[in-house]
């Protein structure tokens, strides 16, 4: 029988002694050490025993094998954490509002929300989050097509809002916390109204430029080609898969906070 033990003694002065499962054994280098190498202070070992219990060997453990065992304890540590806090989010929040929230998380920073096929054969896709710095500052387009992009500003800040509106009833008690739940899909809608409104303030400029530099005829002209080149630009862009998850994710919210504010209402 092999039991875990630690060297308290040394062989330097004498017969060494360790103790295993709550007991210390004397043990000597020529009747029970079991290695090439000394035994010393605070050293991990295996002890075997005989049949009457007496100590039979002793042998040392390899510092790869304690290392081993070391991080096989934290790693069953940390799953056991894990689950216990994942146990408590599903419990506080409910496992339907987490998978939603989780994947709103997938589809607004990691999954194309948009693809623009640059040419026959190259495609660009963005994120929302990559979205919220074009946004944010426009000139950064060709950055964020080329996968980089500048700061989210007030957009990132209302995108975390929106992220956390779900969970407002947990902090506030009222039933108006429950139309957090409809955040998502506010901010969404916002998103896509600001890009409409910029692209229709962008063909009103260049409109009235050429009308102040070639009157009415250039204004129509300018018109003309700048509704061309609009079609053109939305042939060039698709909707991916972010979008539609994160669509269905937003209305689930919406809806599920929507009638748990109408049934506090009642």
């Amino acid at each position: 029988m092999t039991h875990r033990g630690k060297i308290l003694r040394d062989t330097n002065a004498g017969p060494g002694l360790l103790s295993s499962g709550g007991n210390q054994h004397p043990f000597t280098l020529e009747s029970h050490w079991k290695s090439d190498q000394p035994p010393r202070v605070g050293m991990v070992v295996d002890v075997s025993l005989d049949a009457a219990g007496g100590l039979a060997a002793v042998m040392p453990v390899a510092d790869a094998q304690l290392a081993k065992e070391q991080a096989d304890l934290a790693l069953q540590a940390a799953k056991a954490k894990g689950g216990a806090l994942a146990a408590g989010l599903t419990a506080r929040f409910g496992m339907p509002t987490l998978v939603a929230l989780g994947v709103l998380v997938v589809g607004w920073f990691f999954l194309n929300t948009i693809a623009v096929q640059v040419s026959s054969q190259y495609s660009v896709g963005m994120s929302l989050w990559k979205l919220l710095g074009v946004l944010n500052s426009p000139s950064g387009l060709m950055s964020g097509l080329g996968g980089g992009g500048g700061g989210s500003g007030i957009y990132g800040f209302l995108c975390i809002v929106a992220l956390l509106g779900p969970l407002l009833p947990q902090v506030w008690n009222d039933k108006r916390a429950h139309l957090g739940g409809l955040l998502p899909l506010a901010f969404m809608l916002l998103i896509v109204l600001m890009f409409y409104l910029g692209i229709n303030d962008g063909v009103k400029q260049a409109q009235g430029a050429a009308s102040i530099f070639g009157g009415a005829q250039a204004a129509q002209m300018a018109e003309s080609v700048s509704s061309m080149m609009l079609r053109e630009a939305m042939r060039a862009i698709s909707f991916g898969a972010g979008a539609w998850l994160s669509l269905l994710a937003s209305l689930y919210l919406a809806g599920r906070g929507l009638m748990k504010f109408l049934a506090a209402k009642a």
